[in-house]
């Protein structure tokens, strides 16, 4: 047998297969005969192929041939992953980000089995917080789960624009039911009666479904609901500190600047 169950001219005649004479082919580059490939079926040889020549010529083609595919190949995976991570939201500047603490490290690892905790990851400008947040947000869409990240004023405005088209409902359920919702920037919205209660809303219901959540913030905890409660909202704005709390493992990453580190 030859490559992917091939026979060869010599082994149909020691199989006793019937089969009509092959018709002769030859290398296009040295013009040296191609012994000749065929497919048994039904007790018959279909010849379909030849053998590789050795020549340097056909080698040169070969490996030119492989260099396409595999050129074509990089491209549509290059296109799904441009696609996936379209979709999901993650800022193009940080496709290329890393996970690089042991905090998310371990965070990653345990996923799959950790009941849908997620993480509130804070500190001052410039930290590493959106870096790090579109860094597990894109191992996460590249590994399959539907993925959501958004700045909590994005989703707040997203869900406003479809006050008028009736669709808020499937709107806030695109970020309450999503496998992964990464909240970037939160505090920095404006803290109205129902842009907070929308807040509470899609994180109550995460919870709820034991769904994780990945918060960045300027603000620790405590400070966050101080930040939120600005208008008066205070009960709401507890309510958002506390449900993080419950289902965010914090970490905190500093006021040193990233950006500026050499």
């Amino acid at each position: 047998m030859d490559r992917a169950g091939l026979i060869t001219l010599e082994q149909a005649r020691a199989a006793g297969l019937s089969f009509t004479e092959p018709e002769p082919r030859a290398c296009p580059h040295c013009g040296a005969a191609l012994e000749p490939l065929g497919a048994a079926l039904a007790g018959k040889v279909v010849w379909v192929s030849a053998a590789p020549c050795p020549c340097e010529g056909a080698v040169r083609e070969r490996e030119a041939d492989e260099r396409r595919v595999a050129n074509l190949a990089a491209k549509e995976e290059a296109a799904r992953r441009e696609k996936v991570l379209s979709r999901a939201g993650i800022p193009r500047r940080y496709w290329a980000a890393e996970a690089d603490r042991p905090e998310f490290a371990e965070y990653i690892a345990s996923f799959a089995g950790n009941g849908g905790a997620g993480l509130y990851i804070h500190g001052g400008v410039g930290a590493g917080k959106t870096y790090a947040a579109s860094a597990m947000a894109r191992l996460f869409a590249e590994a399959g789960y539907e993925v959501a990240f958004t700045t909590a004023k994005g989703m707040l405005e997203r869900v406003k624009a479809t006050f008028d088209e009736g669709g808020t409902e499937a709107a806030v359920a695109r970020f309450a039911k999503c496998d992964v919702l990464v909240l970037d920037d939160l505090g920095k919205e404006d803290a109205t009666e129902w842009s907070v209660g929308t807040v509470f809303s899609v994180l109550d219901a995460r919870y709820e479904d034991m769904r994780p959540t990945i918060v960045t913030s300027n603000y620790a905890p405590g400070a966050l609901a101080d930040r939120l409660a600005r208008r008066g909202e205070r009960v709401t704005a507890e309510a958002i500190a506390s449900r993080i709390s419950q289902i965010c493992r914090l970490v905190y990453l500093g006021g040193r600047d990233r950006r500026r580190r050499s």
